[in-house]
């Protein structure tokens, strides 16, 4: 439980609207918790896929950067 509030927490870092530019060590250390086996596949792409449907355009855009950082570093 604590991992997955762990997630939410970073995943909410690296899509708020508030920022200007991608945090990309916050959404490495996703993919970590997702390599690591810390947070399920199966919820964290759940997860971003809520991020996606933002009706904030720049929340949309991190969610989908974070989403083809996870494949990238998380697919075998």
């Amino acid at each position: 439980m604590f991992r997955v509030n762990n997630f939410d927490k970073l995943l909410d870092k690296a899509t708020s609207n508030l920022r200007l530019e991608p945090d990309w060590p916050t959404i490495l250390q996703i993919c970590d918790l997702i390599r690591q086996n810390d947070c399920s596949p199966k919820y964290a792409v759940a997860a971003v896929k809520k991020k996606l449907y933002s009706q904030n355009p720049h929340q949309a855009m991190f969610a989908l950067l974070t989403l083809e950082s996870i494949v990238k570093n998380c697919g075998k």
